[in-house]
């Protein structure tokens, strides 16, 4: 799923670098901006940032082996 249309970050993105910079420091506070700057985008327009909040507390609740269950990037079937 497409969360930021202006730079293309994914949900899958976020629950990457959920996972990485839990990793890397396990008392890290985490941040939409500290997510956008593991990413290496800036926010644009902002109007992303609430879901981006949402995703990276759900992966960041749900531990390190979850963000394979939550809803990303699913490929479009066709009928």
């Amino acid at each position: 799923m497409i969360v930021c249309s202006c730079t293309m970050i994914t949900a899958q993105d976020i629950a990457e670098a959920v996972v990485e910079l839990r990793t890397e420091d396990p008392l890290v506070v985490l941040t939409p901006g500290l997510i956008y700057r593991r990413l290496g985008k800036r926010p644009s327009c902002g109007n992303c940032l609430p879901l981006i909040t949402k995703l990276m507390v759900a992966y960041d609740e749900a531990g390190p082996g979850s963000a394979a269950s939550l809803p990303h990037d699913k490929p479009i079937e066709d009928s």
